[in-house]
């Protein structure tokens, strides 16, 4: 029989074929599925094999004479093709595997990358569509590789020649590798913390918990106006976003704060209230929220406003409602208002996917 030397790009490929099949479920729960497909394929390639050979023992053992008659090249043509086919076929039985295709588009079209921004004090994250196909560890340089085409391309400086990847066996622990000769290390104070805390929410918004820095190949930093630094641990507090009109990219950005509130809908209730520090609440005060409900991981949100609301307001308040949902656990939201058929982008009354991240429109406002 005919060897097959399948290997990841080939595997890959094959999964590009596939039909998109949608999915609600958590990422944790196909993740655990595609672990039990992936051990149960690797049963089938140690022992198939042995099984079948057997099989073609004892069926020698009864039909010696006919083995003795060389097969004519067609079949043995077709016999390879069958195998081929099986296979094949074995991979697009299995719903795991195009489920893994879905979420894997979905994951490597866009990154989330946080920009340090003095002017506020804050860092500001940028969802940044990439346009092809990258594995995780590659997403931060394709995503910065865009903004340095942009105009957001001096806030992204700071991030520049630093790699994040997960390390190895251990997708929660992200390595942050920094060249030593950055400008990072004879920066002020301030500077290093706003780095810090763009390094740790852009490793946040890819799923990271904890973080190992390096510089180079050296374990740790020696930041002159902070002192060494080597690990740190994610805060996975839940976020509520707010809006800030005074950052120095010129545009209105959703900035995201951790929270205490224990659901989604006290999130929602205390968007309605001022964060600090120049935050304003996300959702103006001429809106009422009339109900929110959550269930599994869809939840519907009812609004109520006057046709006065500025169109932007609107849509960034629809967009830091979804951004919100996202950080406690939510995929799909439903939006209602009263005498309205959308907000902005969003249409109202259907369910609508969570967004990557938010701020996606600064790449295109040319720093307006």
């Amino acid at each position: 029989m005919k060897k097959l030397n399948w290997n990841e790009r080939c595997i890959q490929h094959g999964l590009e074929q596939l039909p998109v099949v949608k999915d609600r479920r958590a990422k944790e729960d196909i993740y655990e599925r595609l672990e039990r497909a992936r051990r149960a394929a690797r049963w089938k390639r140690r022992w198939l094999p042995a099984v079948a050979s057997a099989a073609v023992l004892v069926a020698a053992a009864f039909a010696a004479p006919r083995l003795i008659i060389p097969e004519p090249a067609d079949k043995q043509v077709a016999s390879s093709s069958a195998v081929q086919t099986w296979r094949a076929n074995d991979v697009s039985s299995h719903p795991e595997a195009m489920m893994a295709t879905e979420v894997s588009n979905e994951a490597v079209s866009k990154a989330v990358i946080a920009l340090p921004d003095r002017k506020i004090g804050m860092v500001v994250p940028v969802v940044v569509p990439l346009f092809g196909r990258f594995a995780l560890e590659e997403r931060l340089t394709a995503a910065l590789d865009e903004l340095n085409r942009s105009s957001l391309r001096s806030a992204a400086k700071w991030l520049d020649g630093i790699t994040m990847a997960p390390e190895a066996g251990n997708r929660g622990t992200w390595a942050v590798r920094v060249p030593a000769d950055h400008r990072i290390f004879t920066a002020d104070r301030e500077e290093q913390q706003l780095f810090f805390m763009a390094v740790v929410e852009t490793v946040r918004q890819m799923g990271g918990q904890n973080i190992r820095f390096f510089t180079g190949a050296e374990e740790g930093l020696d930041l002159s106006a902070s002192g060494p630094l080597k690990t740190t641990k994610v805060d996975q507090q839940k976020r509520i976003y707010y809006i800030n009109r005074l950052s120095s990219f010129g545009h209105a950005v959703l900035i995201s704060v951790p929270s205490s509130a224990r659901s989604f809908s006290e999130a929602v209730q205390r968007m309605k209230k001022p964060g600090g520090r120049g935050l304003e609440p996300a959702i103006p005060p001429e809106v009422k929220v009339d109900h929110v409900h959550a269930s599994g991981r869809h939840a519907t949100v009812s609004l109520r406003f006057s046709a006065s609301l500025d169109t932007a307001d609107a849509a960034r308040m629809a967009e830091a409602i979804l951004l919100t949902a996202k950080e406690f656990g939510l995929l799909e939201v439903t939006l209602a208002a009263n005498g309205r058929s959308s907000i902005g982008p969003y249409p109202l009354g259907e369910r609508i996917k969570v967004p990557a991240g938010p701020n996606e429109e600064l790449l295109t406002a040319g720093g307006r």
